[in-house]
């Protein structure tokens, strides 16, 4: 999400763990909800001034019904960091007995506050900098109960596009269960005589928590010409779901 206001520039980067102005670690949260826990995130200053932050709770899209956001106290909710430096934000998640189960999800964001804007005024004209804020969401997944998790894969389809050497797959996915699942993928590079010359295993995607759902991936792979890809897809428990061979690249 982009837009500039009063000269500013907003970004909205989720699920990443460094970013333009600050860092934050770790990315993700999952958290059983059969008690009271509390859990630490390190905020890290990547530039050489000093920094303020503010933290709040964002529901995540899909998960309106199964939001956390009334069971997550965070404090501090304002955090000041000096160039170079670290700061810990905490937060409590308290469980409600009686609770649906499955999966429950929200977003800790992390916001910049903009300190006064310097001006330089210069024969009688003003030059306000430009100065870009960043925004960062992490993912806090909450399980409550029995998880429930069953997961199709169809229409699985590999691309490769030889000018940019990158590899781009693709599936539609449809969950059954109460839970997300992140499904993972192997990527074998096939020689003469079906030969397996390369491997390479990596996370392929997170479905919706119920429902269905585009996911894919891509990454660069150089060299693929006169050679054959076999992709296998697993589940969250490493069983095959779906597998497929392409013809020569």
């Amino acid at each position: 999400m982009k837009k500039f206001i009063l000269g500013i520039m907003f970004f909205l980067v989720m699920l990443t763990s460094y970013s333009f102005n600050f860092s934050v670690a770790p990315t993700r949260f999952e958290i059983g909800l059969d008690k009271i826990n509390t859990n630490e995130i390190t905020l890290i200053n990547n530039t050489t001034s000093p920094m303020r932050l503010e933290s709040f709770l964002e529901s995540a899209p899909g998960y309106e019904k199964y939001s956390l956001n009334n069971h997550i106290k965070l404090y501090p909710k304002m955090v000041a960091i000096k160039p170079g430096s670290k700061q810990v934000v905490r937060f409590r998640v308290k469980p409600e007995a009686g609770m649906e189960a499955g999966e429950y999800k929200s977003y800790v964001v992390f916001k910049e506050i903009p300190l006064k804007e310097s001006l330089n005024k210069n024969e009688g004209k003003v030059d306000a900098q430009i100065k870009m804020i960043t925004e960062v969401g992490i993912s806090i997944y909450g399980y409550y109960g029995e998880i429930k998790r069953g997961t199709n894969i169809s229409n699985l389809q590999i691309f490769y596009n030889s000018k940019t050497s990158n590899l781009k797959i693709t599936a539609d996915s449809n969950s059954k269960g109460n839970s997300s699942e992140l499904l993972k993928q192997k990527i074998e590079i096939l020689g003469a005589g079906g030969t397996i010359s390369d491997t390479i295993d990596s996370q392929f995607g997170r479905t919706e928590r119920t429902g269905k759902s585009k996911i894919e991936s891509s990454m660069k792979i150089e060299k693929l010409k006169g050679k054959k890809v076999r992709v296998t897809i697993y589940d969250s428990q490493d069983k095959v779901i779906d597998k497929k061979v392409t013809d020569t690249l």
